[in-house]
């Protein structure tokens, strides 16, 4: 296992919904910048990684266990720990901790290093993350299967144009975007008795500035499945009655 980090929060305002709730979305982008500031701590930080190797890092999975979301002001607990890795991907875990020290939220993320200049998946080399400590295994974590695209042959559609708001400092949408566009989809009144429970969210190509996002909902019981760009991203919740 890794170096375990954690950082204090409180939950700002403009981080909460409309049911003053931690948006799920902010909820990632927070994960994110903890995990940046792990990295710079050990002296791996973005910059570190890019000027050397000419890499950038990139989540292409998560999975979210969600038993309450932090409210509006709350004051908690992230922890995040880098806990494996291979030859092309690495595994983190963060727990966000109310005061009591409770699980509020569970994340398994699984990421990769890309080449600045191809776009391209590169391999994890010894030095760039040793300094986590996390373990280096030879097994690959079995990806989540998400509906086929043939399966939203009923499904709601809405397009979004990719706008400069939507990128990060890598230059396509960042990741958390996605969810807050899968998650708009769902009806205003289900959203009032129902919260999500469990999140898979999988990103198999990035999406540039000045693309459409062709985003496709379908539902079966209480779970919405979400194709974007004919699976380029791939989002799927599962809700529960508040």
């Amino acid at each position: 296992m890794g170096i375990k980090y954690q950082q204090n929060y409180q939950v700002p305002f403009y981080e909460s919904d409309a049911f003053k709730k931690m948006r799920i979305s902010s909820l990632l982008a927070v994960a994110l910048q903890i995990s940046g500031e792990q990295s710079t701590a050990l002296g791996r930080s973005d910059v570190w990684v890019f000027e050397r190797y000419g890499l950038f890092w990139a989540v292409i999975e998560y999975e979210l266990t969600i038993h309450r979301l932090p409210e509006f002001n709350e004051k908690i607990t992230i922890e995040t720990e880098a806990t494996s890795y291979n030859k092309f991907f690495c595994y983190r875990n963060f727990s966000f901790l109310d005061e009591n020290g409770e699980v509020l939220v569970e994340v398994r993320s699984t990421w990769v290093l890309m080449d600045k200049a191809t776009r391209k998946i590169d391999r994890v080399l010894d030095e760039i993350v040793d300094p986590y400590e996390s373990e280096k295994v030879s097994k690959i974590s079995r990806p989540h299967k998400f509906r086929k695209i043939d399966e939203f042959s009923d499904a709601q559609k809405i397009v979004y144009p990719v706008r400069f708001s939507a990128l990060d400092m890598n230059g396509h949408v960042n990741n958390a975007k996605y969810y807050d566009w899968a998650a708009d989809m769902v009806d205003f009144e289900f959203r009032k008795s129902h919260q999500p429970k469990h999140v898979f969210i999988k990103y198999n190509h990035e999406v540039l500035y000045g693309e459409e996002i062709n985003a496709l909902m379908s539902w079966e019981d209480e779970v919405s499945h979400h194709n974007f760009n004919d699976g380029s991203t791939q989002i799927e919740i599962h809700w529960g009655k508040i």
